[in-house]
Parts: structure tokens; C-alpha cells; sequence
């Protein structure tokens, strides 16, 4: 089955039960769950539902945006109510917006899938008490999941066809649990509800029966727990387990229902279907419209950086990688440059790690002589790299090459080659067969290293830093890196600096709908991840035509309307 258009499957904040969340309210507070909080004409919000939806998103507005908690619980139950709008307006467009056999197999895969991650907790929990390793209850020989995807680059949604932006659609297959044919909600919830017991003790996966229906008492147990407050009648493990797969498939059959309008809402609103093509195009109105984002978010820029008093603050948020997609980039000369790289990260072997660890704790070895057995066990030479099959990740080489081997083969390779663009492909050959660095491969648009300020590891930015001083856009150099998280060897590849794509604002009136494409598709390196500044853009004006029209939707649905807020039923979340 073919991906939708990921471009536009944006995540939506709602009642999901399916997601875990953080706990905010203490469950002291979950007495009477069914209570109402909020009615709006016809639509009834319950504690439950904000209960869910705050510890799952609404207190985003509490703990990042400043808003009081009260505030925050407020906007929550107003959030839900317009989604319940928004969904009662989809089912009222009947077949417009109806869900495909597809759509239900991705809501039961969806449902399956948060009760196996639920159920991990619990396999842990029971393997832990009992003293079991994983692989005395596997059922299977486990494989090691490669570290990464080899080639798995980042690849454009748009292509420009005579002069028309067209959307490229994903041909990646959806990663799901079930594939069927379901003609309604109904038969979807019925097959999900009857299979999803067994598909559940198959995922527990364990050779020992006894403990599967340990992991399944547990689990079955907590579950009544949960639902002890609503003086069910049935509390039988199979009625509990029934009424929790039908509420998680419920909350994601909104989900899906409200992804479905909205791809249709972005696909109708900005682009148009060209028969010639068979593709759909981006509409003039939507090219205008990133122009005009574009320029707005350049200014934006030069607002900040002018309003910034130490500009090191404002090249070092540039820089980082949390903040980078609030950028487009515009600085100034003599100051901070910011340099463009990519690596290949080599890290030791357990049995090196191992070895260090039993040299630095035995009393034999002291002083110079433990230093140099130290220096010995990490160098290049005992560092092995292993290939990896360019199709499918899986190791090819068993035995491996030293990093020194590696490094030198780099070297060679690149002494004849001319121009960034080439001596990256020569590069990237190497990256995917050996890196284990699954960042830099999804990255396509490299890191970033300040000359002032990073956000990268000491030895890797000084690596980066010198390359910059010291040498010329396209060498490369290695560097070794202790910390927490891993021991290895980074191979740094020196790709340029960033530049202004205009110098002034006065230039931002040359962008037009008829090169936009081309000049913010451009440079390679976008401060983005992933994203080249025209898709940046892109996202934005969809998103923001999206909600518009979304907004006139629910509004129309409430028109003659109040909200009246049950306050003594969720007072005390407050």
C-alpha cells in the first residue's frame, strides 16, 4: 500500500487516549471520568476527554506558552469542542471525505500498535521480576535492525515540469500490522476488537506460555484498574479489553478522519490537477503566497539579528539545531561564520569498550604504560568499519576495515576530484556504506559549526574550525570523540559557509512566483533538516490555508452557539 502524501498528514492535537503523554494530574483526580465539563449546542465534552487531551498536548500552553493552568485547561476543553465540530461537518459531507479500506487498515494497525507499545511496559516489568533475559523467552533468533537506512536521502517533493511545480508523490510503502478489505467503521472496529487478543500474545513473542499469560494478567489487571471508576457492569477481562481497544480505535479513527480532510482541504486549496501531466501543480495564488512568506521571513531575520544586542546569541541560535527551522539566514561579514559540513562516524567495537574498561580498572597497568595500552586499544588501526549492503544496510564485510584503511581509501578516491558538488557524491559513497550516524544520513542538508559558537561536540567542532581556517572547501579530516552516548572516529567533510541568499532587502523584490522555485530551491544546504527554504516555506502556506479554511468550517458549524463550561467538574485540575 502507497504512503498518502506525507506532506500533509500534520500531527492534530485531540483526545487520543493512544498516546502515553505525561501524567500531569494526578489520578487522585480521575473520580468520576464520565462527568461533563463543557457542552456546545449538541456537543459534550467529558473530564476524561480533557483529562486525555491536556496530559497529551494542553499543557503545552501552560508550561511553553506562558498561559496559567486554568488558561490552559480552558483552551483545552475549546480545542476539543472545535474538533468534534470539525468532525461532525466531515460526516456530513458524506462520501467527500469517507475513509478507504486503506484508511481502516492504518486505523487498526494504529489501534494494535499502542496496545503493543503498552504492552512492552509489561513484558518488561514481568521479564525484570522473574530474572529472564530476552533471548531465554524469545521465540525467535533476534536480528540486529540496522543502524540506519543506507541511501535513505532526503528526496524533493516538488519537481519543476515546463515551468509547473508539480508534487511528487511518495512511493514508500506504510509500515502496517494489518492489510484487509473493510467497507465501514464498524466492520473495521469488529475485526480490530476480534483479533486484537491474539495479536497481542503473538507480540508478546515468548516460548514459555505461563509467562505470556503473566505479561496478560497484568496487563488485563491494570486495565481494570483503570476503568474501576466507572462502575462498569461487565468487568470481565474480556469486556475491559474490548471496551479499551474500542475507545483507542475510536480516538484514532478521528484522527484519521480529520488527516483525510485535510489532505483533500491542501491538495483542493493549493494545487491544481493537470490532465496533461496527470500530477497535481502548485497554484499561482500558493506560489504568491510563499513569495510573500519568504520575504516576510527574511525581514523577520533582519529584524532579530538588528534587534539583538551580542549577535554571538543570534549566530549561535542559527546554529542550533533546535532553532535552525525558525531561520532563514541572513548575517554579516567580519562576524560569525557559520560552516556547512557532513561526517562518517566510526564508533568502537563492545569488545574494545570492554577491553578499555578491564585495563582501567585493573591495578596491573599504571601511569605512562596504562596510557599507552589505552591510546593503543582506540586507535584507527583497531577501529574497525564495516560495509553495509547499499540496498538493504545489512553488513557485508564481516571482518571490517580499520578506520586508517578506511580513511587513506577516502583520501585516494578524492585526489582527483574537482568541486563540491562531486567530491560529496565521492563522499556520500563512503557515508552510506559505513557511517553509523543515522542523523547525518537523514541530514542531507549538513551540519552547521560557528566559528564562535556550536552546538557539536569539542573535538568535532574544533576538526570543523580548522578544516575552515586551515584548508579549502572540500578536504576533509578525522577526529576521535569520548563522551556519554558513544567512543569513535569521526571523517569531517569541510562543504562551505553559509551565505545570504540576498544581501539586501531591496533584492527581496526580485523574488517572484516565476523563480521562486528555482532561487529557494537552490542551495544545498537549507537551515531546515530536511527541507530545501522553498519547502519551508511551502509548509507553512499550506498549513496556514489549512487552518483558515478550517477555522471558517468549525465557526459555521457553531454559529448561534455558546459554550457553557461545567466549572465545578474540572475546578480541581487547577
Amino acid at each position: 500500500m502507497k504512503k498518502k502524501i506525507a506532506l500533509f498528514l500534520m500531527f492534530i492535537v485531540s483526545s487520543l487516549s493512544i498516546l502515553t503523554g505525561c501524567n500531569l494530574f494526578s489520578t487522585n483526580n480521575y473520580n468520576a471520568l464520565s462527568s461533563i465539563v463543557a457542552t456546545n449546542g449538541d456537543v459534550s465534552i467529558t473530564r476524561q476527554d480533557l483529562i486525555l487531551a491536556y496530559n497529551n498536548g494542553g499543557y503545552y500552553y501552560n508550561y511553553l506558552y506562558g498561559y496559567t493552568q486554568e488558561e490552559a485547561v480552558r483552551m483545552t476543553i475549546d480545542e476539543l469542542i472545535d474538533q468534534e465540530y470539525l468532525l461532525k461537518y466531515i460526516d456530513s459531507q458524506g462520501s467527500k471525505y469517507s475513509l478507504s479500506s486503506d484508511d481502516y487498515c492504518i486505523v487498526i494497525s494504529d489501534t494494535w500498535e499502542y496496545i503493543d507499545n503498552r504492552m512492552s511496559t509489561y513484558v518488561e516489568a514481568v521479564r525484570n521480576d522473574l530474572g529472564l533475559s530476552k533471548e531465554e523467552l524469545s521465540t525467535e533468533e533476534e536480528t540486529e535492525e540496522p543502524e540506519y537506512a543506507p541511501q535513505e536521502q532526503y528526496v524533493t517533493k516538488f519537481e519543476n515540469i515546463d515551468g509547473k511545480i508539480v508534487l511528487i508523490e511518495s512511493q514508500e510503502e506504510d509500515e502496517i500490522l494489518v492489510h484487509g478489505t473493510f467497507t465501514s467503521e464498524e466492520e473495521a472496529r469488529k475485526y480490530a476488537t476480534s483479533h486484537a487478543e491474539q495479536h497481542v500474545r503473538n507480540h508478546i513473542s515468548a516460548k514459555d506460555k505461563d509467562y505470556v499469560e503473566l505479561v496478560w494478567t497484568r496487563y488485563i489487571t491494570a486495565l481494570k484498574s483503570e476503568q474501576a471508576n466507572y462502575n462498569y457492569k461487565d468487568m470481565s477481562d474480556e469486556a475491559v479489553f474490548n471496551r479499551e481497544i474500542t475507545e483507542i480505535f475510536n480516538s484514532n479513527l478521528k484522527a484519521q478522519k480529520i488527516a483525510k480532510y485535510q489532505e483533500i482541504t491542501e491538495l483542493s486549496n493549493g494545487f491544481y490537477y493537470d490532465d496533461s501531466l496527470k500530477r497535481y501543480v502548485i497554484q499561482e495564488s500558493t506560489l504568491q503566497k510563499i513569495v510573500d512568506a519568504y520575504v516576510n521571513k527574511y525581514n523577520e531575520n533582519v529584524e532579530r539579528y538588528n534587534s539583538t544586542k551580542d549577535k554571538t546569541n543570534f549566530y549561535k541560535n542559527v546554529a542550533g539545531t533546535d532553532s535552525r527551522k525558525n531561520y532563514v539566514y541572513y548575517g554579516k561579514q567580519g562576524e560569525e561564520t557559520l560552516v556547512t559540513c557532513t561526517h562518517i562516524l566510526i564508533q568502537l567495537s563492545d569488545d574494545q569498550l570492554n577491553e578499555i574498561e578491564r585495563l582501567e580498572s585493573s591495578s596491573m597497568y599504571q601511569g605512562e604504560i596504562l596510557e599507552e595500552m589505552l591510546k593503543n586499544e582506540k586507535s584507527q588501526e583497531n577501529t574497525l568499519a564495516f560495509e553495509r549492503d547499499l540496498e538493504t544496510g545489512e553488513v557485508i564485510d564481516s571482518e571490517g576495515i580499520s578506520v586508517a584503511t578506511l580513511y587513506q581509501n577516502l583520501k585516494n578516491s578524492l585526489k582527483t576530484v574537482n568541486g563540491i558538488e562531486n567530491i560529496t557524491k565521492v563522499f556520500n559513497n563512503y557515508l552510506y556504506r559505513y557511517n553509523v550516524d543515522s542523523g547525518i544520513i537523514n541530514a542531507q542538508y549538513d551540519y552547521v559549526v560557528g566559528t564562535k559558537n556550536s552546538a557539536m561536540v569539542e573535538s568535532f567542532t574544533n576538526l570543523v574550525r580548522d578544516l575552515h581556517e586551515n584548508g579549502k572547501v572540500g578536504d576533509i579530516g578525522i577526529c576521535y570523540e569520548e563522551n556519554d552516548n558513544y567512543s569513535g572516529y569521526h571523517i569531517v567533510l569541510y562543504t562551505g559557509t553559509l551565505t545570504n541568499l540576498f544581501e539586501t532587502t531591496d533584492e527581496l523584490k526580485t523574488l517572484t512566483t516565476e523563480n521562486v522555485y528555482r532561487i529557494l530551491s537552490s542551495e544545498k544546504t537549507s537551515l531546515s533538516y530536511n527541507q530545501t527554504t522553498f519547502e519551508l516555506m511551502f509548509d507553512s502556506v499550506i498549513q496556514d490555508i489549512y487552518n483558515t479554511l478550517k477555522t471558517d468550517v468549525i465557526a459555521s458549524q457553531m454559529s448561534g452557539t455558546t459554550t457553557v463550561y461545567e466549572v465545578p467538574n474540572f475546578s480541581d485540575l487547577y
